[in-house]
């Protein structure tokens, strides 16, 4: 394991602390979007935040420039790890992760995805996590995707003779500026 994963664990565990002792991120401060009660800086903050903080920087990732490249396998790096940030309305609303899985004599594989999130603002939005099997051009959906923020591990069955990218985006409609942490966690290997 790397440090920039270590670090990503790191963060991931942070925000998950941060939920489980009752952080103060989730409130929305009293007077809501534009009411001044958001905190110095900006208005309609959550929790006391200025607003600019509640927005995701743009990393420009892409489906063909995803943020985060790994190949798998039972020597060598034995899983994916990736923390980052999505928000909504303002600021980077997507983000991309490709990886890769040995060929076998049976293409397709069963693996375990999970994304833990911390929600800051619009409790009612959240981060989904899509797999996609890319064979060249062409991209199909995995079965068992989309899979949602907080619901522990999910059982998907990827095919392992194509790249697999995964789109992590938010889904809903926030009505105040919201930050979504989260924690991608990809597990090939029992």
């Amino acid at each position: 394991m790397n440090t920039k994963q270590l670090s990503n664990i790191f963060l991931g565990l942070l925000c998950t602390l941060a939920l489980a002792c009752g952080s103060e991120g989730g409130a929305v401060g009293a007077g809501g979007v534009g009411g001044g009660a958001g905190g110095a800086g900006g208005e309609g903050g959550v929790g006391g935040e200025p607003i600019e903080e509640l927005i995701a920087e743009f990393d420009n990732d892409s489906a063909d420039d995803p943020a985060q490249d790994e190949f798998l396998s039972i020597t060598g790096t034995r899983e994916l790890v990736h923390t980052e940030a999505i928000s909504a309305e303002l600021g980077d609303n997507e983000d991309f992760v490709k990886f890769d899985l040995p060929n076998a004599s049976n293409p397709n594989q069963n693996i375990k995805v999970a994304i833990d999130c911390a929600v800051f603002g619009d409790e009612e939005v959240f981060a989904r996590v899509e797999l996609l099997n890319v064979d060249g051009n062409e991209t199909k959906a995995a079965p068992g995707s989309p899979i949602d923020c907080n619901e522990g591990e999910v059982d998907v069955t990827i095919r392992n003779d194509q790249e697999q990218l995964a789109r992590i985006f938010v889904q809903g409609v926030p009505e105040v500026q919201t930050l979504v942490e989260y924690t991608i966690v990809v597990k090939p290997f029992r």
